[in-house]
């Protein structure tokens, strides 16, 4: 017996077997809904909750079970719906016509109440279980993507992280080099934050390194890449994005947090900070390697550090921007 209130459809044109069939089918825990034709039976599946099972007759007049099988199979909306033949043909053919149409079993009439029970449970059980199977893959690959973005995601800021930088800046460099396309990096580094540690306490730092990323998150376009580099110092890097682009990005990211203010409870004014930004780009005269490109942009972020912060350097055969 059903304790779940699974539904049956029953398509028969016979009014006796129908009243046999939900009667006994609603003994046993079944919800039932009726169609007496394979054209009513497709209406019904088109506009109403779709049912766990299908018992269908096969001579019928207009078109017969293995048609309206065939026609279920075919909706994407129905296909995944069991369907059980019942005929009073029991000819190997028949059988294989019903197989073939899409059928999962086959009940001959005059059915015995007690086999079609067996069908039928064994039939919802399977359903059920294959929704279950079902059910438990998505939430496991879901699982899956959740743990491969931890792997790439810095869990302060939810930038990317360095792991990442190292997976991505590769195929991004590859890319570019094969298409003789653009590809810009850039180096950003709070300045003084061990200052703003030392005088404020961790958790402010950390509320600044936070909205930080966002302020960088937001400064990007949806086909560049941010990420935490470690500490206070950041990394984007932007393909498709020649000198001028990765300045005025850099740029944009500088002046946006300059005049952002960050409050803090133990001082009566808000709290100002700065960046400093290297920034290195891929051509023909540089970078050669994905290692050089990064070291290319640490290297302009120094000399931005030692030019007094607060400022970007565009670093190209060692000369500042």
């Amino acid at each position: 017996m059903s304790g779940n209130k699974n539904t049956i459809l029953v398509v028969d044109d016979q009014p006796a077997n129908l009243q046999v069939l939900l009667t006994f089918l609603k003994q046993c825990g079944y919800h039932t809904r009726v169609a007496d034709s394979g054209e009513r039976a497709l209406i019904t599946l088109g506009k109403d909750e779709k049912p766990d099972l299908i018992l269908l007759d096969v001579m019928m007049p207009g078109i017969d079970g293995f048609e309206t099988c065939r026609r279920i199979k075919a909706n994407p909306g129905t296909c995944e719906i069991p369907v059980i033949f019942m005929t009073a043909l029991d000819s190997v053919e028949d059988k294989v016509n019903g197989f073939e149409a899409g059928g999962v079993d086959y009940i001959t009439k005059p059915f015995q109440q007690v086999e079609v029970l067996a069908r039928v449970n064994t039939h919802v059980t399977l359903g059920q279980q294959k929704a279950l199977l079902e059910e438990t893959q998505r939430e496991l690959l879901l699982h899956k993507i959740r743990l491969e973005e931890l792997v790439i995601t810095d869990p302060l800021t939810g930038l990317h992280n360095r792991r990442y930088l190292d997976t991505v800046l590769p195929r991004e460099f590859e890319q570019a080099k094969r298409h003789s396309n653009d590809l810009a990096c850039l180096m950003l580094d709070l300045d003084h934050f061990k200052r703003i540690n030392d005088t404020f306490g961790h958790e402010f730092g950390d509320t600044v390194l936070k909205k930080f990323a966002d302020i960088l998150a937001l400064n990007v376009r949806s086909g560049d890449y941010a990420f935490r580099y470690g500490g206070e110092e950041f990394v984007a890097l932007l393909p498709l994005t020649g000198k001028t682009g990765a300045i005025e990005v850099g740029e944009k990211i500088r002046i946006a947090l300059a005049a952002h203010e960050f409050s803090h409870s133990t001082v009566d004014e808000s709290v100002r900070l700065t960046i400093s930004v290297g920034v290195a780009t891929m051509c023909s005269q540089q970078p050669l390697t994905p290692n050089e490109l990064i070291a290319c942009a640490d290297q302009a972020l120094y000399m931005a550090k030692a030019n007094g912060r607060n400022q970007l350097v565009f670093q190209e055969k060692s000369q500042s921007y």
